[in-house]
């Protein structure tokens, strides 16, 4: 299920060149709204797979959206143009496998079952460069391609409001489609028409080599900040969530609680998705070069201490917080090498932040 009553979610990008805006959905709709409305928008189902799956194997994230084929829909006819608009040459960046009998991807055929409530044949698009697949659903060869291409259009431009935006201006048949599926809606943006699980985006992995440490930002605020307002030092470290590297998330409590007795009194926090609750930590976020996205802030007054947490699902920033914050107490009371010890995921991200030596160079992917 959702995460009880905090249903926010905003689409989320890591890999360079796909710069994130806050306000998007706002902005998106009012120029979307001039668009005539397309005949009748095509049936999406967002499936997720296990990390089982071939896909996933192929490091892929567990989440895309499949669209059903349908006549006479006018965005299937435009999927050939919409998919090049985003990734240019369909011929080498995207590759369709058809899966007419379940051979290669029965987990996906049974995913589909379970949405739709019947068996179909599918093609699979991945587009491996920018970490994202999707699925065509029909019985026909073409049908099947053409869905594949409009689902993979669908599931890269939720990644890049930019690039949602010009092509659903561009194509109002997709614009329509992508309203449907709950993105650019008013201000509360994810929330639109309830369908706050078609934004429920999988994080994606910047192709650098240095995408196996969570990287670590440090911010700044001015004197007027709100935090330095209630005691708290003008800086402090910032750290992105991301699925690939939950690992080095998991300990976050645990290592919190080892330097804070009881993190539930000690520590508050103050989750600001929208960026309206302190702007100014936003503003930081984005001068120290963090990628835009949703965050939480967590500050301990007995240490005088805080940290940020970005991710686009609430647990997620809850957690990423509680390391940042972890961080940032350890450095202040000179604990940073005994927790290193401790916990050598943490270990290898103050290492590679910079804040102790790094152990033994590089860590390797079976530990050290």
């Amino acid at each position: 299920g959702m995460m009880g009553g905090k249903g926010w979610f905003a689409p989320q990008a890591m890999y360079p060149g796909f710069a994130m805006n806050p306000g998007f959905t706002a902005q998106a709709a009012q120029k979307w709204s001039a668009s005539p409305a397309a005949t009748s928008s095509a049936d999406i189902h967002w499936l997720t797979i296990t990390e089982a799956s071939p896909l996933v194997q192929q490091g892929l994230p567990l989440e895309g959206p499949a669209a059903v084929y349908e006549k006479g829909v006018d965005v299937f006819s435009s999927s050939t143009h919409i998919l090049s608009d985003i990734v240019g040459d369909i011929s080498t960046e995207v590759t369709i496998t058809h899966d007419a009998d379940w051979e290669q991807f029965p987990d996906i055929g049974e995913a589909i079952k379970a949405a739709t409530g019947e068996e179909h044949c599918f093609a699979v698009a991945t587009c491996p460069g920018m970490s994202t697949w999707a699925i065509g659903v029909a019985n026909g060869w073409k049908g099947r391609e053409s869905a594949a291409r409009v689902a993979l259009a669908l599931a890269l431009a939720a990644q890049n409001p930019q690039i949602m935006a010009t092509l659903a201006s561009t194509y109002p048949e997709f614009g329509a489609l992508c309203r449907s599926q709950g993105f650019g809606g008013g201000a509360g943006g994810a929330q639109a028409n309830g369908k706050s699980k078609a934004v429920k985006q999988a994080a994606f992995a910047p192709a650098a080599a240095e995408a196996d440490v969570p990287p670590v930002h440090f911010l700044s605020v001015a004197g007027d900040s709100k935090l330095v307002l209630a005691g708290l030092p003008a800086d402090a470290p910032a750290i992105a969530h991301t699925k690939q590297l939950k690992e080095f998330f998991s300990n976050a409590h645990n290592i919190l609680s080892e330097l804070v007795e009881d993190v539930s009194a000690a520590v508050t926090f103050e989750d600001d998705p929208e960026w309206n609750v302190m702007p100014e930590v936003g503003a930081a976020l984005k001068e120290a070069g963090a990628e835009d996205n949703c965050y939480c802030i967590a500050a301990c007054e007995a240490h005088a201490c805080w940290g940020v947490g970005l991710a686009s699902g609430w647990k997620a920033r809850e957690s990423a917080a509680k390391l940042a914050l972890a961080m940032a107490v350890a450095q202040n009371t000179g604990r940073l090498e005994e927790l290193a010890q401790t916990y050598p995921e943490f270990g290898a991200v103050l290492a590679s932040a910079g804040l102790i030596e790094q152990p033994q160079k590089r860590r390797r992917k079976g530990g050290w």
